[in-house]
């Protein structure tokens, strides 16, 4: 499946590195697109984050081709970051990263995530709708919206993540595929730090000439090939 894909990044200022990581692995019809997002209160958070891509799409590239198919997959790939919870711990007891993932498959689609980086669908008017639920205190519930989200401060507290400190729980979701569909996989320095203008403008430019954001600002952007 040969999507267009582009990484837009932008390091803020609360860390000295940017924590925000991507990866991307293809094998035969299935495709793997995946950010990260490393705590910006916890040491050595940016590495956790692309270690575990890294585990990722390793892991992913030594499948066989009989678990290429969603299901299949889906629990092949919550074996490896439950592989990776146990082996990462030790080097990195402090570090914590929200994930996202995104297979996608001839006809479906799915995501696993912890945390608050979120799936999303740029539509044609150039408005974004977001899909995946936020892993955060305010949203126990789920029952607010993204846009609700942004605007509280105690949206940092998050309820699910990647940390050796607390059980690996990812949520998987499966959605439909369409021709043309522009999916974005963005950390929450883009989706709850952005304005509507200042989103289009770094999907436009990849960056922006001064971050309203103190956070790293990341969105992966995959466009689905015409039928």
């Amino acid at each position: 499946m040969c999507a267009t894909v582009e990484w837009h990044t932008q390091a803020g200022t609360l860390t000295a590195d940017n924590r925000d990581a991507f990866a991307q692995a293809t094998m035969a019809q299935a495709s793997l697109y995946l950010i990260a997002d490393g705590s910006s209160h916890h040491p050595r958070s940016g590495e956790l984050a692309q270690t575990l891509l890294n585990d990722l799409t390793v892991g992913f590239s030594h499948l066989s081709t009989t678990e290429l198919n969603a299901e299949p997959l889906a629990e092949a790939l919550l074996r490896i970051i439950a592989r990776s919870h146990q082996t990462l711990r030790d080097d990195f007891p402090l570090a914590a990263c929200s994930y996202l993932l995104l297979c996608l498959l001839p006809h479906t689609a799915f995501t696993l995530h912890e945390g608050d980086c979120c799936l999303g669908t740029l539509e044609h008017e150039g408005e974004i709708t977001w899909l995946s639920a936020v892993h955060c205190a305010p949203n126990w519930q789920r029952d607010l919206s993204h846009s609700q989200i942004a605007q509280l401060s105690s949206r940092h507290t998050l309820t699910r993540c990647f940390s050796a400190r607390r059980t690996s729980s990812p949520e998987i979701t499966y959605w439909p595929v369409h021709p043309n569909q522009q999916w974005l996989l963005a950390s929450d320095g883009f989706w709850a730090g952005l304005n509507a203008q200042d989103q289009q403008t770094f999907l436009r430019d990849g960056h922006l000439p001064v971050a309203p954001t103190d956070d790293d600002i990341s969105c992966l952007s995959v466009i689905m090939p015409p039928t």
